[in-house]
């Protein structure tokens, strides 16, 4: 009976705890030298479920916008009010102008595209096109799982992280799974946090709409300790009660 309780508490103490090495972000044998890595940034195309912001100005102070207030009050509720949102047709329907098709376009695209149809009707204008901020979805194992706006043109998958508080020390980092919404499908990736070709993956920048999802490790499914002194104090917990209960059946 002490062997099998000894070998149970060995295995669940070996089995739960998390090593140094899980914890650590882009792991690199030759950490010692400084190294470059040339990042993979992809030009956001867009899809039919996104919201632009459209600012059209000319020397003859002529102008239209998606939003006058986009700066006051609530932001992401602004530009979903007030913004241009992209139709089943993959077009935008801007005063005047009609029609602009950008399905698949990038913003310097689209911001070509309506200074040609703006110059039929306006001298010199000036054209500005922008996305309602990146928004991304970070869920699982981190401290503040939730929806982030980021106002800014590039979002890094640290930055999301950052912003959900970190990861739990529960985390699988070598298994993250990223939801990628594109028009009318859903792609998902997995990726290595721990592994230094993140920087040079196209995972490595994040695009508007993402969902990341950390999975736990094993030994957060199993209920069992972060920490061998945790997982030890569940053991002479549960221990305890067992033979607590057995002794209340023999007497």
């Amino acid at each position: 009976m002490k062997r099998i309780v000894l070998l149970f508490f060995i295995v669940a103490l070996v089995s739960s705890c998390v090593s140094i090495k899980e914890r650590v972000y882009v792991q690199d044998d030759k950490s010692s030298v400084d190294t470059n890595y040339p990042i993979l940034n992809k030009e956001y195309k867009i899809s039919t479920q996104d919201i632009l912001y459209v600012k059209v100005r000319s020397l003859d102070n002529t102008s239209f916008e998606s939003s006058s207030t986009i700066q006051l009050g609530n932001p992401d509720l602004l530009f979903y009010l007030n913004g241009y949102s992209v139709n089943k047709n993959g077009s935008l329907v801007l005063p005047i102008i009609g029609n602009v098709f950008v399905l698949g376009k990038t913003l310097d695209e689209i911001k070509n595209s309506i200074q040609e149809k703006v110059a039929l009707y306006y001298k010199d204008a000036v054209v500005e096109v922008q996305t309602a901020g990146v928004k991304i979805s970070v869920l699982g194992e981190v401290n503040r799982p939730g929806k982030f706006t980021f106002y800014q043109n590039q979002v890094t998958i640290f930055d999301a992280l950052a912003s959900s508080g970190d990861l739990t020390s529960l985390a699988n980092r070598k298994n993250v799974k990223l939801i990628r919404h594109h028009n009318n499908s859903v792609e998902t990736h997995q990726f290595d946090l721990t592994n230094v070709e993140l920087f040079t993956s196209e995972f490595y920048i994040l695009q508007p709409n993402d969902v990341i999802y950390i999975e736990p490790l094993r030994a957060k499914s199993w209920g069992l300790g972060e920490t061998g002194w945790q997982t030890l104090q569940i053991f002479l917990s549960t221990l305890s009660s067992t033979f607590l209960i057995i002794n209340f059946f023999n007497n």
